[in-house]
């Protein structure tokens, strides 16, 4: 009998995140301009100061949806938020090569294995070379605070490279 207790009252405390992650899931998807050429993304983020805020992502997850819609496409929509950071997206799973940081062609999975990837969301902060410039922010953490995380590792990016000059 208390198995059962001890699992309804597990399900009572999953439940607000299942409904979160549902509604999220039934959304369309939230665009962030996808990384296809890291190397003149880079010369950008060299050319303007700012770190590159690169979204690990899969197509359906739910998570990665709430990071986009919620945090870094507003992001993107306010000219003074979107002036700090040079914002893109990996999709894991794409097919579509990308331009490296050094020229080369590459596909997403081998950009988020050299990286350290295994599970989405990730947030990374890198500088104009793919270096990381701030502790990459995973999975979803906790929602309302989301935003507050997100806004300290783009300060902490642009702090260590405001430091480089």
């Amino acid at each position: 009998m208390s198995g059962a207790v001890d699992r309804r009252t597990f399900l009572l405390l999953l439940a607000p995140a299942i409904a979160v992650a549902t509604a999220a899931g039934a959304a369309p998807r939230t665009e962030i301009p996808l990384a296809t050429d890291l190397q003149a993304d880079g010369r950008q983020a060299r050319a303007r100061r700012v770190p590159l805020v690169i979204l690990f992502s899969l197509p359906g997850c739910p998570y990665c949806e709430i990071v986009r819609r919620s945090h870094l496409a507003p992001m993107l929509r306010d000219p003074d938020r979107a002036a700090r950071a040079i914002i893109r997206q990996i999709d894991i799973d794409g097919d579509q090569p990308v331009t490296g940081f050094s020229g080369e062609r590459i596909t997403p999975s081998q950009i988020a294995k050299a990286h350290g990837v295994r599970a989405v969301p990730v947030v990374a902060f890198w500088d104009g070379d793919g270096k990381a410039v701030a502790e990459p922010l995973s999975g979803m953490l906790l929602p309302d605070f989301y935003s507050a995380y997100l806004d300290d590792a783009i300060e902490t990016a642009r702090s260590r490279l405001a430091a480089r000059r």
